[in-house]
């Protein structure tokens, strides 16, 4: 196994041992399940560690543990790496999702099945699976990872130029020629991540109505890039997309978006033009870092379209901050070690409060979160050791709450809840740590809709 995926993928397992260690895991015919957040469907973890399956591997669509039917609807990272026993997988239409290097230097696979429940194979699902000559993508696949089918003889055997796996344009193949223009064809569902990376020779890509994920990486480091048309049914971009096309100058992104991953147009240094819609309510840290249209922001808060994007410049001690009415989300590290940040009052329209928004921030004090939030980041104010006051009117168990969001917050100091919620806060992850919960809020002022 390559060396560098072997690290990565020993420091996945670590992560994901560390996530399930609490989680219900049973093994049924040799493979090993893992019971989901939801309790009610499993994902495929793996298998005993005396028992590495050889042969065909059917996998079944439910399986019973304790006299209790589970789905079974994804098959977890790993799950199967390095299994060069495997000649075959059956895979069933309750699946989803196939997880990271979950059939990773399966030698011996030769031919696989996907089947149209499947939206999302992430990357190295496949990748090393040198044996590999037969693949069926279904066309529910949308979003393909990184390397997904690299050295399987599947891509070997492909012709150079743009690879699709399905529907999804999956790899550009051998040496780009200069000053190339691509035109997705219409039907395409998806650009994998890694697609056109570092394609020095395109200069347009124009991308179809029918495609909605951008992978991460798709066009990194296409520095010859100049145009770029996206397509409107586009809801996310990736993880660095974009970053690094040095020859871009302008980009409209179209009102479909709600997504735009970190660093995604980071170091389009030449990015002077930039249209974000109102439909946007996640970005990435970073998304236009080294941008000339960020360069040319007067310091103070930036908005990216309707997201409060990234304080710039020093922040003067003792500032209070009332983000805009109509503001529909806060940016990963927007405010990150705003020392000068004193209190901060987010209106009821802000759907997502970024990771690491308010990280640092130890001169914070107060904070209100809206009814409007649904999403409060990991480490979103970690690091807040001054925070002795938050005004919190979601119902918990209705907001996505990232890993360590209130890190060295004081959970002594007060948290002021609607008296409805109260029950709630003192028993849903993270808030609960709170010492001093009070239900003393009103809903007045239209913070509750």
């Amino acid at each position: 196994m390559n060396t560098f995926y072997k690290v990565l993928f020993v420091l996945a397992i670590l992560i994901a041992n560390s996530i399930s260690a609490s989680a219900i895991e049973f093994t049924v015919d040799g493979v090993r399940y893992s019971v989901n957040n939801d309790n009610t469907t499993v994902t495929v973890a793996g298998y005993p560690s005396d028992s590495e399956p050889t042969g065909d591997l059917n996998i079944p669509e439910s399986v019973t543990y304790s006299a209790i039917s589970y789905p079974v609807t994804s098959i977890g990272d790993g799950a199967f790496n390095n299994c060069i026993g495997l000649t075959s997988v059956t895979i069933p239409n309750s699946v989803t999702s196939i997880g990271y290097m979950a059939f990773y230097w399966c030698s011996g696979l030769t031919s696989v099945t996907i089947p149209n429940s499947v939206t999302s194979i992430d990357d190295m699902a496949f990748g090393s699976c040198s044996g590999l000559t037969s693949v069926t993508i279904p066309n529910s696949v949308t979003e393909i990872g990184r390397g997904a089918f690299s050295d399987t003889a599947w891509y070997n055997n492909q012709p150079d130029g743009l690879v699709y796996a399905g529907l999804v344009a999956y790899k550009y193949k051998g040496m780009m020629p200069s000053g190339t223009s691509i035109v997705l064809k219409e039907g395409t569902k998806g650009i994998a991540g890694y697609a056109f990376y570092d394609c020095s020779g395109l200069t347009s890509v124009t991308i179809p109505n029918s495609v909605t994920e951008i992978g991460k990486w798709a066009f990194s480091g296409c520095s010859g890039l100049t145009s770029v048309t996206i397509g409107n049914s586009v809801t996310s971009i990736g993880v660095e997309a974009f970053s690094n096309c040095t020859g871009l100058t302008s980009v409209t992104i179209p009102n479909s978006v709600t997504s735009i991953g970190e660093t995604a147009f980071g170091g389009c240094s030449g990015l002077t033009s930039l249209t974000i819609p109102n439909s946007v309510t996640s970005i990435g840290g970073d998304a236009f870092s080294g941008t000339a249209w960020y360069n040319n922001q007067p310091d103070g808060l930036v908005y990216a379209g309707l997201v409060a994007y990234k304080y710039k410049g020093m922040m003067p001690s003792g500032t209070s901050i009332v983000l805009k009415e109509g503001t529909k989300g806060i940016a990963d590290n927007a405010f990150f070690d705003c020392l000068g940040l004193t209190s901060v009052t987010i209106p009821n329209s802000v759907i997502s409060i970024g990771d690491g928004a308010f990280g640092e921030c130890s001169g914070l004090t107060s904070v209100t979160i809206p009814n409007s939030v649904t999403k409060i980041g990991e480490g979103a104010f970690s690091g807040c050791s001054g925070l002795t006051r938050i005004d919190a009117y979601p119902d918990p168990e209705k907001v996505s709450t990232g890993a360590d969001a209130f890190y060295d917050v004081p959970k002594d100091g007060t948290l002021h809840v609607l008296p409805k919620y109260l029950s709630a806060y003192r028993t849903t992850s993270q808030w609960e740590d709170f010492t001093n919960i009070k239900g003393d809020l009103t809903e007045i002022g239209g913070i509750e809709v």
